[in-house]
């Protein structure tokens, strides 16, 4: 089945560049658009709303936008904060005769309706639907020149009742599908379908979608454009299907798009991870910079984490993704390049020290070689090769050394003995000399090589770190544990989850030293500046506190200070409380934080008159 390509699509964007073109290629009946708030998708369909039309086979394009229930509000809710209890429900209407004219492009569920107003095929395929599957039953009829919409209960013994009473989820529903089974549209741009529709009406609707999407020259059938945040709405099993998902990332720049041609695309690697991503992969679209972790016990670490320390992982654009086991990252942190993703990778020791296949993936990024030569190094690959080479000959010449240290090791304890102990001497080693401080490493015969090769081992791990590639340093998750069993074998999830519940109880500087690896990956993932209210109220306390510290004496009342206050600042001076006091004949102004809203250590301030003010507050609020 052929479809239109290379549809260019012209979006004005404010900035200094003015409209920019931007192209979208068709591949299949259903084209996503996937992208972060903000990053430009509703202007994106506003656009293909026109560029789509030469492609619809002469037939309506419908754009059904995010807000589409907006019209009800005036019948649903107390919008102007004056009805009470006098919601209007039973006032509910969907236009007049006049507007039916216009129904395929007003952008709202009076379209929709009124399509089900003039198409009684439609509407007896939804009642069908709504009767088997919901127990509801709709109806449309004409009063006083108004389109009213009502429902009833099939399963019990009760009147009809306005549309406006019915739950937001069947409305938003109806409409849409009344919109996918209009055969006049040849084309349908749904702004965020998943709204108010729980996960299971979600997939319900995307299986009615996937039946009318595909060639509009075909009978039934019509272009479909989705722009959502739900992974409900994203079936992932091909490479075909990826191509048919644009990522926007931001108003400025191109959406991404893959060719499904490219060789990239063909590897048996890629076609096998798409065939079994599973909803945990889906979500990590919709992210910028994925945290990839080895399994489910990572996840549950890195999750408790960064709640504690308040990273907001996910609020930044990242997503922690376990990709079960360390021999998928190579392949996930490639898929996720060439969809435009900035992957992180967050991996056990033996990322490192079994070969160099995964870090690789690091060390030929094109920004590697700059950092290493920075660092005084011809280029990343040569550099992390001449380590990694030299830190296993020495364990391998020299495992005797520290043997009695380094076999107290999970990767040691733990061994598969059938397998070759080389790679768990190397593990081990690596994760003792991580751990070992230097007057235990002065202790071990040839001392001074396994201190030069930790040495070279910490540049290398700093390199890559700057990459988005964190090696766990002391081995495995279970090696940080600090409440739960670090030998533990089996149960993982649920040591990971005990560990975790500690973690909630732990002061955040005892978080930082004891997991200092993973919070720094999830710092980087996260990429996000710390949320920090005392920065956020520093102008307007320092604009409050600089004029009244110039006015206050020793007969200053609070009545005096908060009239100056208010008259300057308004509502913002409420605030604060100021006042005074006398102490060793210094004049001090004391300002008191008058919320429980606000998460501000250091008050009441204490300021003396004649202090500079900028430095008293940036030290009681603990800011430089």
């Amino acid at each position: 089945m052929e479809f239109p390509t290379n549809i260019q699509v012209n979006i004005n964007v404010s900035s200094l560049s003015g409209v920019e073109a931007k192209e979208i290629s068709v591949h299949s009946g259903i084209t996503t658009l996937l992208g972060p708030n903000g990053s430009g998708k509703t202007q994106l369909m506003r656009a293909l709303k026109q560029a789509i039309s030469p492609h619809s086979s002469a037939k309506k394009v419908r754009y059904i936008s995010a807000g589409r229930l907006g019209p009800l509000e005036t019948y649903r809710s107390n919008y102007d904060g004056q009805r009470g209890g006098r919601i209007r429900f039973d006032d509910a209407q969907y236009g007049n005769k006049m507007s039916l004219n216009y129904r395929h492009e007003n952008e709202t569920v009076l379209g929709d309706f009124g399509t089900l107003s003039e198409r009684p095929d439609i509407l007896i395929k939804i009642q069908e639907r709504l009767k088997k599957l919901f127990k509801r039953n709709i109806f449309i009829e004409w009063d006083g020149g108004h389109l009213r919409v009502n429902f009833t209960r099939v399963d019990s013994d009760t009147n009809n009742y306005s549309s406006s009473r019915e739950a937001s989820g069947l409305l938003h529903l109806t409409a849409i599908l009344a919109a996918i089974y209009d055969d006049e549209v040849g084309a349908v741009l749904i702004d965020e379908p998943e709204v108010s529709l729980h996960p299971q009406l979600q997939s319900f609707l995307l299986q009615e979608i996937k039946k009318v999407a595909g060639n509009p020259e075909e009978d039934g059938k019509k272009l479909v454009v989705l722009s959502t945040h739900s992974t409900e709405f994203v079936e992932l099993n091909s490479v075909d299907e990826l191509a048919s998902i644009v990522f926007c990332n931001d108003v400025f720049t191109a959406p991404i798009q893959i060719d499904p041609q490219l060789p990239e695309f063909r590897s048996r690697k890629i076609q096998a991870l798409l065939s079994r991503i599973g909803q945990e992969h889906k979500l990590a679209l919709f992210c910028h910079s994925p945290l990839l972790v080895e399994g489910p016990s990572d996840q549950i670490m890195c999750s408790s984490i960064s709640r504690k320390m308040s990273l907001n992982t996910e609020a930044a654009g990242s997503q922690i993704l376990p990709v079960t086991g360390k021999g998928q990252f190579p392949v996930v942190i490639k898929l996720m390049r060439l969809i435009g993703k900035n992957p992180v990778m967050m991996g056990d020791a033996d990322a490192l020290t079994d070969n160099l296949d995964i870090i690789s993936s690091f060390t030929s990024l094109p920004q590697a070689n700059s950092i290493a030569s920075e660092m005084g190094h011809r280029d990343a690959p040569t550099f992390s090769r001449n380590v990694y080479n030299d830190f296993s000959n020495l364990v391998d010449s020299n495992w005797s050394d520290i043997e009695p240290f380094a076999s107290l090791h999970s990767y040691w304890v733990h061994r598969d003995l059938e397998r070759d102990e080389i790679i768990a001497k190397r593990r081990a080693a690596f994760c003792w000399l991580m751990g070992a401080e230097q007057p235990q490493l002065n202790d071990v015969t040839n001392s001074q090589d396994w201190s030069s090769i930790k040495t070279r081992l910490l540049m290398l791990l700093g390199m890559l770190e700057k990459l988005g590639c964190f090696i766990l340093r002391l081995g495995t998750i279970e090696s940080y544990y600090q409440y739960s069993d670090q030998l533990t074998a089996d149960e993982k999830p649920n040591a990971a989850s005990h560990e975790a519940t500690s973690i909630l109880s732990m002061e955040t500087s005892a978080i930082e030293n004891s997991y200092g690896d993973i919070v720094r990956a999830i710092r980087y993932a996260s990429n996000a500046e710390e949320i920090n209210e005392a920065e956020a109220i520093r102008e307007i306390v320092l604009a409050i506190t600089t004029p009244a510290l110039a006015m206050i004496s020793p007969s200053t009342t609070e009545a005096e200070l908060k009239s100056s206050s208010r008259n300057m600042f308004g509502a913002k001076s409420d605030l604060f409380n100021l006042s005074t006091k006398i102490e060793n004949n210094e004049i001090y102004l004391v300002v008191e934080l008058n919320t429980n809203i606000l998460e501000v250590e250091g008050f009441p301030l204490e300021i003396r008159k004649g202090d500079n003010p900028i430095d008293e507050v940036n030290r009681r609020l603990n800011l430089t």
